[in-house]
């Protein structure tokens, strides 16, 4: 293998693609294109390995292999025992595959994973007389099928655990916390860099506050773990050499100077686990941490950047009319700021009329399979907002 183009397919939570596409854009990813479920584009095994260390809004990377025809059990053993798996396999290293969606004769994804097992360890076993082992828990290479009416697409899943997981939270997470990238893609909605001050005032565990800070200094989120490329026998060690060479160039990235962060929560635990989590990523330093009901936020500067992730029932047990009364007091509040952009993320269905502010967007997205929305606000002598839209049917709502 060597590291000429390919297509390579970048998966992302529901409602983040156009952000993705313009963060691969912004790492120099050529012509990258909105595709079903993420981004795809043609690109080197460098430009690849570069998504899974510098992209905040990716899920997954995937290297396409086929797509076949996959009526039922038999043709799909027999299109997938065609295949040449001895390319990304040999005897020593171990594999899976997780198998995605039913058809009218697979009526389960476990008997869809294991018809192509077969089919892989008996044409492995022919064509190289051994048969690879399989682990389902650590795999030296995963597969991951994805059955759609009777068409199968193949593909190898390039950057291994969800890249979402940065490497730096450990042991309790708190309670219902939002997904990293997930976080990442509603910081660049908000239209946030680090030159005005930024605030979260539900901050739970941290996450939209270190993602937010980590973005604005331009800090890669994949230095601190690894990923399954890494374990794979058959890719050059000069593509793995030159890897680990550029992640170990950015472990101590270059500082600058950013305004002030502020992270606040009226529950004392959200903020101990919020301090450990700052400490962890060594963000501490530049935030300002507090213990205080979101209806008492405010900006010691006067202005600034609010995204929040406030409780909505589906995840945290609260009644709906105790719900209903936060959201119009902290409309009432918040409305007071003399130049601030607000960001709420809810996905309370009456949240919008509770609240009783103007909206200048309206932006969906899914947190994990629940339909979510990202409200903007700009209150006192905000500036007009930039242009913030969606592709694929989740387009900003104006009013």
């Amino acid at each position: 293998m060597s590291d000429v183009p390919g297509s390579f397919l970048v998966s992302c939570p529901k409602g983040c693609e156009v952000f993705l596409r313009d963060e691969l854009l912004s790492l120099n990813i050529e012509n990258p294109i909105i595709d079903d479920g993420g981004v795809s584009f043609i690109g080197t095994w460098t430009d690849a390995q570069k998504v899974c260390l510098w992209s905040r809004i990716a899920s997954r990377v995937y290297l396409p292999l086929a797509c076949v025809n996959a009526r039922d059990g038999e043709q799909i053993y027999q299109n997938c025992y065609n295949m040449e798996w001895e390319q990304w396999l040999d005897t020593a290293c171990t594999f899976a595959i997780q198998g995605i969606g039913t058809n009218e004769n697979i009526r389960h994804s476990g008997f869809l994973a294991l018809k192509i097992k077969d089919a892989i360890v008996d044409r492995m076993r022919k064509k190289t007389g051994f048969r690879p082992n399989i682990d389902k828990e650590n795999p030296d290479v995963r597969f991951v099928a994805r059955l759609v009416e009777d068409k199968l697409d193949l593909s190898l899943d390039i950057s291994g655990e969800s890249l979402h997981k940065r490497g730096w939270r450990k042991g309790y997470v708190g309670d219902a916390p939002i997904k990293e990238n997930l976080a990442a893609a509603l910081i660049r909605a908000s239209g946030y860099d680090g030159s005005e001050p930024f605030m979260d005032p539900m901050c739970g565990s941290g996450t939209i506050v270190i993602e937010a800070i980590e973005l604005a200094l331009g800090w890669a989120p994949g230095r601190r773990r690894r990923f399954k490329f890494e374990q794979w026998p058959f890719l050059p060690r000069s593509l793995k050499r030159d890897f680990r060479d550029r992640r170990q160039a950015i472990r101590k990235p270059s500082n600058r100077n950013l305004a002030r962060v502020y992270a606040s929560d009226f529950s004392e635990d959200a903020m101990l686990l919020t301090a450990k989590h700052l400490e962890a990523t060594g963000l501490k330093e530049y935030v300002s941490m507090s213990i205080k009901d979101a209806r008492n936020a405010s900006f010691p500067e006067g202005k600034g950047v609010l995204l929040t992730n406030p409780p909505y029932g589906e995840r945290m047990a609260v009644e709906d009319d105790e719900l209903l009364k936060m959201y119009k007091e902290l409309g009432e509040a918040w409305k007071k700021f003399p130049d601030a952009r607000l960001a709420v993320f809810c996905a309370h269905p009456k949240f919008r009329k509770a609240f009783a502010l103007k909206t200048s967007a309206v932006l969906e997205f899914a947190n994990g399979p629940i339909p979510t929305k990202l409200f903007i606000y700009n209150v006192g002598a905000r500036w007009t907002p930039p242009e913030t839209k969606q592709d694929s049917g989740t387009e900003s709502v104006e009013e």
